[in-house]
């Protein structure tokens, strides 16, 4: 699955997902307790998302001068082609973007930085208006060109000027050690959202060479009816196609935690959850329970009540996020058999922020890669179908599943697999 020898100064992750990864809270505890262990390589490509009616990243102010339009995985009306940070912006020629750092920004700056700029151009397309040198402008394939820029001391501020109409794909300090965690998160975003951008989100991966690749999905589904054959078929493909290009790349799926946003309740959750549990037992993916984890369906009121949510609900706040990145870490450190004293702390960290009411699994939270078997025990009163909805899935499957051969022969006390 993970199979590294060690976290170390070599090692990239990339942390896909929708406003949980966008906010950068759960990704951010987790990449600051791995950069512990393998040394801090910063935060790898970001976005100004705060151009685009969204927010972030954290510690920067943005602003362009001239005109320009937006697109992301979600909003694409003129139909712009998009990288895997899931955003794009089309600066006019002329047009000067600024963004500026304060010491709240969580990445590492350095001297030396790469503008991803995408366009038809054959010749230079940017130019700095801070002190600087071009070193480089390489093309990435796909008409992408990364320019990469050395000032004579850290700036404050990146700021270029477009020499003829372009898209902005991203920014990245250039390390010359440690790991890099970078988050490719969207607001609203759903996994089938990154299929129509495959293409280039799998050819920005290849020249990236992360050694893994964390997807995390299934809020935003859990919210809408869901095709879920469709669903599986489409992901498992996507899943597939990136295991191609990238083989020795580790994969990780983590699924919904359970939300109310605005007082809903998710009427797929359970759907998405199982789809997503599916998808990473077809594609032999590793897999991360984040809604076991928490305590499973209905645990939110506990989360809730112990004050790890936000108003809406819907996002966790600060200390909730720190803590489902401390045991997305822990996993993550266990399946890699590796940093055994991070595993420790992180271990003492958790158990005391962990929901009042809710168990903590007798084994701690873990990266399985397989499907784990789950038992129903019939009740008075249950019926094949009444157990399908209860578990989001069919009749069909829970009799192909069970070897069932009458749906109406139920015993009291018998277990269903599912």
């Amino acid at each position: 699955m993970l199979n590294p020898a060690k976290l170390n100064s070599a090692y990239k992750v990339i942390h896909f997902g929708d406003s949980h990864i966008q906010g950068d809270r759960i990704s951010g505890e987790v990449r600051n307790n791995l950069q512990a262990l393998g040394g801090n390589g910063g935060s790898g490509m970001f976005f100004p998302y705060s151009l685009c009616k969204s927010v972030g990243p954290t510690g920067t102010n943005s602003n362009i001068t001239g005109t320009y339009t937006y697109s992301s995985i979600l909003k694409n009306p003129t139909k712009r082609r998009i990288g895997s940070l899931g955003y794009e912006i089309t600066l006019s020629q002329d047009a000067v973007f600024t963004m500026e750092f304060n010491e709240q920004f969580r990445g590492k700056r350095s001297k030396e930085f790469s503008i991803l700029i995408h366009g038809t151009m054959d010749t230079v397309a940017i130019d700095l208006a801070i002190p600087g040198v071009l070193k480089s402008h390489e093309a990435m394939g796909n008409q992408l060109t990364r320019y990469t820029f050395e000032c004579s001391e850290i700036p404050s501020k990146i700021q270029f000027r477009a020499l003829k109409e372009c898209s902005l794909w991203g920014i990245e300090f250039v390390q010359e050690s440690g790991l890099v965690y970078q988050q490719c998160g969207v607001v609203g975003a759903q996994f089938t959202h990154l299929l129509p951008h495959k293409e280039d989100i799998l050819s920005m991966l290849q020249w990236q060479k992360p050694n893994l690749v964390v997807f995390s999905y299934g809020t935003n589904e859990s919210y809408s009816a869901l095709d879920s054959i469709a669903y599986e078929k489409q992901i498992a493909s996507f899943i597939l196609l990136l295991k191609e290009k990238l083989p020795e790349v580790g994969i990780i799926i983590t699924n919904a935690p359970d939300t109310r946003s605005a007082g809903k309740t998710p009427k797929s959750e359970l759907v998405v959850n199982r789809c997503l549990n599916l998808i990473a037992n077809k594609t032999e993916t590793a897999y991360y329970d984040v809604n076991r984890v928490m305590g499973g369906w209905g645990s939110h009121a506990c989360w809730q009540a112990n004050d790890l949510f936000l108003k809406d609900q819907l996002h966790f706040n600060k200390k909730g996020a720190t803590l489902m990145g401390q045991m997305l870490c822990h996993a993550l450190l266990k399946a890699c058999n590796v940093g055994i004293e991070q595993q420790s702390l992180l271990e003492k960290q958790i158990t005391p922020s962990f929901p009042k009411q809710v168990t903590i699994p007798a084994t701690p939270p873990s990266i399985v890669t397989n499907t784990v078997s789950r038992t129903y025990i019939v009740k008075e009163g249950d019926s094949l179908s009444a157990i399908a909805k209860k578990l989001g899935t069919s009749v069909d499957a829970l009799c192909k599943l069970n070897g069932i051969t009458n749906p109406n022969s139920l015993k009291l006390g018998q277990k269903i697999s599912y």
